[in-house]
């Protein structure tokens, strides 16, 4: 008896032998593949990038200048919490060539500086250089340019581009007439000329930046984004042309000689230092 049990057990042994053979080392591989994945950390989600809620706009990233203080003047630059807004289609606002500065003639502008309703072209805000040599004058709407109608600042810019390799143009514009009453204009027509390179055509611009939160200077005009980018950092300020700078320090004896550098504008020390 004790030997058929012997057997036995040495028959369960060489069976499970042969079972453990066949399945290979199991366990370990298991163990393996755990310690792997603890050593690599938790595996993150794939994360979905929002869409953008404007895709018509971009924002463009502000550089921020490092802190000195903060830094010891070596840390890299970071960006601004609140990018620029720039939206890809915004209004054409201004038109500039040969000297002109113009702009769309509006109902708003025909009733603010008396002007007939219903006019169209491009107002001239300033005039100088060639333009101003033509004859025309800051106020002229201009209608034409040779066979072009000018209707608005598009148009403008297409009018000039049929001429820009040509020496001269006839410009067409709408004059008003200064006298009390209601507003009447005149139709005449004016030469431009450019002596070398051609006229060339106009170039356009959009409505300078704004900030965010800036109240609106002007009628409603529709969405803010429709003319303005809205951020910081596109437009010098303080504005150049409004920048005075202090008066210089004079001799007594350019006093005493009356060496004025512009016409007489009152005693000398109201505004120089002189020593």
């Amino acid at each position: 008896m004790n030997s058929k049990v012997a057997l036995l057990v040495v028959g369960l042994a060489v069976v499970l032998a042969l079972v453990i053979g066949r399945q290979g080392p199991v366990a370990p591989q298991a163990t393996n593949t755990q310690s792997q994945a603890v050593a690599a950390g938790p595996v993150a989600a794939p994360v979905a990038f929002p869409q953008p809620l404007y895709p018509q706009a971009a924002n463009v990233a502000m550089p921020v200048e490092p802190d000195p203080a903060a830094g010891g003047g070596t840390a890299p630059a970071t960006e601004s919490p609140l990018p620029n807004f720039v939206p890809r289609k915004l209004k054409v606002f201004e038109g500039h060539w040969q000297g002109m500065d113009g702009r769309l003639m509006t109902e708003e502008l025909a009733r603010k500086l008396n002007y007939p309703r219903g006019l169209q072209g491009v107002l001239l805000g300033e005039v100088t250089l060639n333009a101003a040599f033509s004859g025309l004058l800051a106020g002229d709407v201009i209608v034409r340019i040779d066979d072009t109608p000018v209707t608005d600042i598009e148009s403008f810019k297409a009018a000039s581009r049929t001429v820009a390799n040509r020496s001269e143009a006839r410009i067409s514009v709408l004059r008003k007439d200064n006298r009390p009453g209601a507003p009447v204009v005149r139709k005449l027509t004016v030469v431009l000329r450019e002596a070398e390179g051609g006229l060339g055509f106009a170039q356009l611009e959009g409505a300078p930046m704004i900030l965010a939160g800036d109240p609106r200077p002007h009628g409603y005009r529709g969405a803010c984004t429709d003319c303005h980018p809205i951020g910081q950092g596109f437009e010098l300020t303080p504005d150049p042309d409004l920048i005075s700078l202090p008066p210089p320090t004079i001799t007594r004896d350019m006093v005493a000689r009356s060496v004025n550098p512009h016409e007489v504008r009152g005693p000398c020390e109201a505004c120089h230092v002189i020593k």
